[in-house]
């Protein structure tokens, strides 16, 4: 009895092991990361999670793009 008890329990934990890995799809990278651009605006894919693209918003700085930061935040409201 408590062979088969430990077995079961065995079995449920590899069963729900391989459940929650399945469930959590990672970003397959790209080789050479893909622009989409306008003329000075741009994101940059650098991999696919499923059929969604994973990058970076980036801007075009003579000619070359990089990575664009944002400077503002959430902002406290004052009387």
């Amino acid at each position: 009895m408590k062979r088969t008890i430990v077995l079961l329990v065995i079995a449920l934990v590899a069963v729900a092991s391989a459940w929650i890995a399945a469930q959590s799809i990672g970003a397959q990278k790209v080789d050479k990361p893909i622009i989409l651009s306008g003329s000075d605006v741009g994101f940059r894919v650098e991999a696919w999670r499923g059929s969604t693209p994973v990058g970076q918003l980036v801007v075009r700085v003579d000619g070359k793009w990089v990575e664009a930061d944002f400077g503002g935040g959430p902002r406290r409201i004052s009387n």
